[in-house]
């Protein structure tokens, strides 16, 4: 089965939350990962590697929670799907790092590239202001 993780799922969902909320006043953990069901300490970390790759904000305080580091129409899923796996490869191949010695000559490796060009083009078109 091909499919995302849930860690990246659970991406999506906390920032259409976070989106959904997005008044000038950060958003407490607990009350998007409420309003996703999520684990508060998986979409913590999670809201750590976003907040590192400036999509989310993070702010201390009594008041503190996340934002949106940008607008949620400058957010692509394809730019979530990368924070969140590292990347986008549907077979080895197809790896920047150390892919397979006959990608270039494999007829299968043109598929599997036709495959991800599709599904990276259709990640870049959509944007988180775009699933809210």
């Amino acid at each position: 089965m091909l499919q995302i993780t849930r860690q990246t799922e659970y991406a999506i969902r906390g920032l259409q939350e976070l989106a959904r909320q997005n008044d000038e006043a950060p958003v407490q953990l607990k009350v998007i990962a409420g309003a996703c069901e999520v684990s508060e300490a998986f979409l913590a970390k999670i809201f750590q590697m976003l907040a590192q790759a400036g999509v989310v904000k993070s702010h201390r305080g009594v008041k503190g929670g996340f934002s949106l580091g940008r607008d949620a129409s400058e957010v692509s899923l394809r730019e979530i799907v990368e924070i969140c796996e590292g990347g986008i490869v549907l077979n080895h191949c197809l790896r920047k790092v150390d892919p397979c010695k006959d990608a270039d000559t494999c007829a299968v490796a043109n598929v599997w590239r036709e495959a991800q060009d599709a599904l990276t083009g259709a990640l870049d078109k959509t944007y988180l202001a775009d699933v809210i």
